[in-house]
């Protein structure tokens, strides 16, 4: 009788670290000798701790058949781990304002090949000089209204703001579209550079990919207040930093319907 295996994993994203810590916690014996650069060790490693961390019945396992009637502000708690499948999203905004920033000078280039290319053609004979003339001026009035968002100057803003991450959405169930997973994942943690996963993917994968990771609910608390101790200027430094708080909450943080994840790792099963 031929022996079942189990299905094959092909890892996206991993973080040794977590594995590492979450293994040790775990007694799992390698966790500890374990080279933290070694992919297929580490890889190996989440095989073992997975089947563990999904033993507890506090995990939440959510995809299409989730009760979305679950789906509450309090319905998660905090570091609970959740493994979760459905369109995944990967947004490294860094990258995708670098590459914008050539946008307008690809759009010019594109501009006159198409202008060239219409004036040969049997379309362009048809056409009037005016007409021909006034698809040109289309075309110029649509790049210079890309190049009026500044773009370089966005692109500093975006990169001061996520830095090395990689935005990740999962929606789990397409008929509940608000019902949203959102985490940050360190660009060199993924096997892929963005530029390669964007040019395999695109920026949505709908391809049962899996998500193992931890929810992040912060206190609902009301917002922070300064604790001053009477020294002016650490205080001051204080009123600045929750400032920024504010700032990088409204600009970064999820807010339900949204939960934060933390992720772990990301994986394609191949059956």
């Amino acid at each position: 009788m031929t022996e079942q295996r189990s299905p094959l994993r092909d890892f996206i994203y991993l973080d040794p670290d977590r594995v590492r810590s979450l293994a040790a916690q775990h007694d799992l014996p390698r966790a500890h000798s374990m080279d933290a650069a070694d992919r297929v060790a580490m890889e190996q490693l989440v095989i073992e701790l997975e089947p563990l961390l999904l033993q507890s019945a506090d995990v939440a396992q959510i995809d299409r058949s989730f009760d979305f009637a679950r789906w509450k502000p309090d319905g998660f708690h905090d570091g609970q781990f959740v493994l979760a499948t459905g369109t995944v999203r990967l947004l490294d905004f860094s990258w995708l304002t670098l590459a914008l920033s050539g946008l307008p000078a690809v759009l010019r280039k594109m501009n006159k090949i198409e202008m060239s290319a219409l004036r040969n053609s049997e379309e362009g004979r048809r056409m009037s000089k005016t007409q021909i003339q006034q698809r040109n001026q289309e075309n110029t009035n649509a790049i210079a209204k890309v190049e009026e968002f500044k773009i370089e100057e966005l692109g500093d803003v975006i990169r001061q703001l996520y830095g090395q991450i990689v935005r990740l959405k999962i929606r789990p169930n397409p008929s509940e579209p608000k019902a949203l997973l959102v985490g940050s994942a360190y660009v060199d943690l993924f096997y892929d550079t963005p530029a390669a996963l964007n040019q395999k993917y695109g920026i949505e994968i709908d391809a049962g990919w899996q998500v193992l990771g931890q929810i992040n609910v912060p206190g609902q608390g009301s917002a922070a207040q300064p604790m001053p101790i009477g020294n002016q200027m650490e205080d001051s430094f204080e009123q600045i930093a929750l400032l920024m708080n504010n700032a990088f909450r409204l600009a970064n943080a999820p807010a339900f319907p949204a939960f934060s994840i933390s992720p772990i790792c990301i994986y394609r099963v191949i059956r």
